[in-house]
């Protein structure tokens, strides 16, 4: 568990402070962000039609 917390850590350095991640570590960030943020939108907002 320890290690996957220091990749997402080291992954979310690399995409916003540093701007170069790999790809595989912009998919991660990418995931981590949607969900939840999807989730959200579908449970309190509507989708556009």
């Amino acid at each position: 568990m320890d290690a996957k917390l220091n990749t997402i850590k080291a992954d979310l350095y690399n995409v916003f402070v540093e701007g170069n991640a790999d790809r595989q570590q912009l998919a991660r960030i990418f995931l981590l962000l949607f969900i939840p943020l999807m989730s959200l939108y579908i449970a309190v907002g509507k989708m556009p039609y």
